[in-house]
């Protein structure tokens, strides 16, 4: 028994639930005047299964700038709890591609289903001829994430008890060293958490490279990125995130670094393996609410080739459009590191602002830290940060605190300049 997302081509699923439905579709009419081919629209559709019986539907429907929920079970299974497992489902896949808000409609007198909307956060919005509207508010908390790099040099005990004793959320994330039990720590931490990069850390350290034209490097990113998304799941989070790729095989202690350069880069070619391997890694989820976003990359001064060539993938707004374009999947998205665009920006002589304004639409994760332009530091920043202006456009994304070595005090004052609204009750 278990989760299935459907597609266009999987009509006779829908249509063997359909059919073993029985009293339901008194008051789920949304096929009555709809065929299959409606899935095409969905953001997306889900069965639960009893073997190969289909036994509940739900789906996220986009209308004219509104995603719809609607759920069904089949008669003979009512009183099962399908149908909160369906919700919860929507809900996740709801924050997995992003989507910050829901509605639904229900017949008034349908008392059952209309707790069970209430029980998972749906509240009343109008009525209309014996039908209630119900809206459901999904936008982020008005809260920092705070990474796991703020507390470099900590073991990752020590770390989850400190983020405990702040009452903090965690990103788990790169510089985190290997640690045999790091899944079984990540999975009972007791705070919100997220899953970022190098993390759990490999045993044998490399460099993840979905862009790889190594077979073996590209593989074994494919299979840490899908470790990646299973574990967001487990834990409750929306989404696993992960550097774009790269046009070359950095060593690891490259990384930060002026990478070796090489005499010939086939960008084709690399564009190719990158978004081959995001679509195997969503292809090898499919039945994971999860979201993946993709980071962009940043390209310092070092590492543009004289010629001005760019080893590296996604680091200006154009690029990272295009992924969206070539990989076209409701759960891909963006991740926006704030320094790294920075740094690129000062490397091709482009506007960080401008770009980032243009990618913010995409945006669910946002990396705050700070630098001079030359290199990804790290630093903090004050309240002349430049990402500020713009953090009114970014209230949709989940903000993240990259910064290194950081005290909690410095994180809290830090997160009062991205939140200057929040009141310390909402901690």
């Amino acid at each position: 028994m278990g989760q299935r997302r459907i597609g266009p081509d999987d009509g006779h699923l829908l249509q063997a639930f359909l059919d073993g439905a029985g009293d339901a579709l008194r008051s789920f009419r949304y096929f009555a005047k709809r065929t299959p081919d409606v899935l095409r629209q969905h953001a997306c559709t889900w069965l639960w299964m009893d073997g190969e019986e289909p036994v509940a539907y739900g789906h996220l429907d986009r209308e004219d700038g509104v995603v719809w929920l609607g759920i069904a079970v089949q008669e003979r299974h009512w009183g099962r709890g399908h149908g909160a497992r369906m919700m919860r489902l929507l809900l996740d896949s709801a924050q997995g591609m992003g989507i910050t808000a829901l509605r639904l409609s229900v017949d008034a007198d349908n008392h059952t289903a209309i707790r069970l909307y209430e029980r998972y956060g749906f509240v009343h919005a109008g009525a209309d001829e014996g039908i209630l509207f119900l809206t459901c508010d999904l936008m982020p908390k008005r809260e920092a994430v705070m990474s796991s790099l703020a507390f470099a040099g900590l073991t990752p005990e020590a770390m989850i008890a400190e983020a405990d004793r702040e009452f903090m959320a965690l990103e788990f994330s790169s510089g985190m060293p290997f640690h045999p039990d790091m899944e079984e720590l990540f999975r009972t931490a007791p705070m919100r958490r997220f899953a970022h990069n190098y993390f759990p850390a490999p045993a044998e350290p490399f460099v993840l490279n979905l862009g790889s034209a190594d077979d073996s490097i590209r593989d074994r990113s494919i299979a840490h990125c899908v470790r990646g998304m299973q574990l967001s799941h487990l834990v409750g989070a929306p989404f696993f995130s992960v550097h774009a790729g790269f046009c070359v095989d950095p060593r690891p202690s490259e990384l930060g670094r002026r990478l070796e350069q090489v005499a010939r880069i086939d960008r084709a070619l690399h564009w190719a393996r990158f978004t081959e391997s995001v679509r195997q890694v969503l292809g090898r989820t499919r039945d994971l609410p999860t979201g993946l976003l993709i980071e962009n990359n940043v390209l310092a001064p070092v590492n543009r080739y004289a010629d001005g060539t760019n080893p590296l993938l996604n680091v200006d707004a154009g690029e990272q459009l295009r992924l969206l374009d070539d990989v076209p999947d409701a759960r891909l998205g963006l991740l926006l590191d704030t320094a790294h665009l920075k740094v690129s920006a000062c490397t091709l002589g482009f506007d960080a602002a401008e770009a980032a304004g243009r990618l913010l639409p995409q945006v669910r994760c946002v990396h705050h830290s700070d630098n001079g332009g030359e290199g990804g530091d790290n630093q903090g920043f004050g309240g002349d940060y430049w990402f500020l202006p713009l953090m009114d456009r970014a209230r949709h994304a989940v903000h993240v605190l990259e910064t290194r070595k950081t005290p909690p005090s410095e994180l809290r004052r830090m997160e009062r300049l991205l939140f200057p609204e929040r009141a310390p009750t909402d901690r």
